[in-house]
């Protein structure tokens, strides 16, 4: 089957989005790929398409944990009904149900850390795949902004399933990032895609404030103003909450926030909210945003500055999947950097809980390295970096360690977390320089990624004199074309081969 009649026949779609088509064509010849396709341009169709012309299996490898679910509800309103996610969130009868007839399934979604598990890992291994998907593969390379210390086993997970074709997907990564892909996941011979973190529909504004109630002023006179639908993100659940409780007061009452602490069940309500149109506007942490296709998002405004430019980008990749004007806007103030740069100073153990942890006191000669870990009041984060290389190290469920390996590993790890919080805070102080250096911000961005500058767009950024005004007004109704709505049943209600 034509890669052009197949897009139809399962999308509608006449013509592949740049990229898609020749990804898809390395695929089915056998090459690993690395992609690098900007926010919203259709990454998932790739795999989707793939593994359905393959006539196989796809293992979908995501960090996504709390937004699998709603990536299962977007797959089978696609047609794909064959899907699941094997995550923290289902019981154990879901889990051991969903082992039982793994083979019914064409597409599953898991978290790295539920890999961890030798059940599932085990029954992982007991069926055959075609693909195997990485999805955000940034978060393998330590520079990367979302670095996850278990997406470093996947290359282990790659060879015990019989090295199927591996695609590795993400939408921003430095050369140095693009390398440790490659280098970390094994597929040094990949077939390479890079494109553009370029979205011309999106324009940029950036905006400074000496007091902080003039910025907050500006943001809800924004809000008010601005076409929809929007995201505002903020840098903590507490601005999210007081903000959306000042825009009720002001007789906004279409719009909630999202963030980390709420429940599941609650997070997902206002995320289908959104999606459904029945709020115009999310107020958010960067918790919220990741795997959400609504197309028709004309803005995203960052309330504070993101700690970031890998971050930013891909927040703002949110609005304007349509490919229609959208503006992207940062109101900023001095104080935003501070909440960031506490978050990189306390995300990851100091020296002196790692001296805890991998102490030889008499009175925790009964405890575990794990327990200890436990114990020393670090965050989820710094849990997660420290199990991965506790039990790389082989001493994560031990009691007694050598003083030697004990000594050799504090420094190592030292030495780790050091290199990781000052490539962090050059990336604070990256975006930093962006916000406040006078000039256009598209080619500063594109500066930043490696990519040639922009200098024919007739709208751009306000660097350029765009203007914000333009993107003023009320959102127009949705029209229905009625002469596709048979082609859009068929695809909707058609069942996988």
């Amino acid at each position: 089957m034509q890669l052009e009649a197949a897009l139809k026949q399962y999308y509608g779609f006449d013509e592949f989005r740049p990229g898609q088509k020749e990804i898809l064509e390395d695929i089915l010849s056998g090459h690993d790929v690395l992609g690098m396709l900007p926010t919203g341009t259709g990454k998932t169709l790739i795999y989707q398409l793939a593994a359905v012309l393959l006539k196989g299996r796809a293992l979908i490898v995501s960090p996504l944990v709390s937004l699998m679910q709603d990536q299962v509800d977007q797959f089978k309103q696609t047609g794909f009904k064959k899907t699941v996610a094997l995550n923290s969130f289902l019981d154990q009868s879901d889990k051991r149900s969903i082992l039982k007839h793994l083979k019914d399934y064409q597409f599953v979604f898991v978290s790295p850390e539920i890999m961890q598990n030798n059940y599932i890992r085990s029954t992982l291994l007991s069926v055959e795949w075609s693909l195997f998907v990485v999805d955000e593969a940034h978060c393998i390379s330590q520079w990367g902004h979302e670095f996850r210390p278990h997406y470093l086993d996947l290359v282990y997970v790659k060879k015990e399933l019989g090295d199927p074709v591996c695609l590795a997907l993400t939408a921003t990564a430095t050369v140095k990032v693009q390398e440790d892909i490659q280098k970390y996941l094994g597929i040094e011979k990949a077939k390479v895609h890079i494109h553009s973190v370029n979205r011309p529909n999106i324009s940029l504004f950036v905006e400074s404030f000496s007091d902080l109630e003039h910025k907050q002023d500006r943001a809800i006179d924004l809000i008010s103003e601005l076409k929809g639908p929007g995201i505002v993100y903020t840098n903590t659940r507490r601005s999210a909450e007081q903000l959306v409780n000042l825009l009720h007061e002001k007789g906004m009452h279409n719009v909630s926030y999202y963030h980390g602490g709420m429940e599941q069940d609650e997070r997902l309500l206002v995320q289908k909210q959104f999606l459904n149109s029945q709020l115009k506007l999310i107020v958010c942490t960067n918790a919220f945003g990741m795997g959400i296709n609504k197309p028709d998002i004309r803005y995203v405004l960052h309330y504070h500055a993101p700690s970031n430019m890998e971050g930013y980008v891909q927040e703002i990749g949110r609005a304007g999947r349509d490919l229609h004007p959208s503006a992207a806007i940062l109101l900023y103030h001095p104080s935003d950097l501070e909440i960031p740069f506490h978050f990189i100073e306390n995300e990851l153990p100091d020296h002196n809980q790692i001296d805890f942890i991998l102490s030889d006191y008499d009175v925790l000669s009964e405890q575990t390295v794990a327990e200890r870990l436990h114990l020393a009041g670090i965050s989820e984060t710094g849990q997660r970096f420290m199990e991965y290389h506790l039990n790389s190290a082989g001493v994560l469920n031990e009691k007694g360690i050598s003083e030697d390996k004990r000594e050799s590993l504090k420094k190592t790890l030292k030495l780790k977390i050091e290199a990781r919080k000052k490539e962090k805070l050059r990336s604070l102080r990256m975006i930093e320089n962006w916000i406040m250096t006078n000039g256009c911000k598209r080619n500063m961005l594109l500066n930043y990624f490696g990519e040639e500058e922009k200098n024919d767009m007739e709208y751009c950024c306000s660097g350029c004199q765009d203007d914000l005004e333009r993107f003023y007004g009320k959102e127009e109704p949705k029209l229905l074309i009625d002469h596709e709505w048979e082609d859009e049943l068929k695809r909707l209600f058609r069942q996988e081969v």
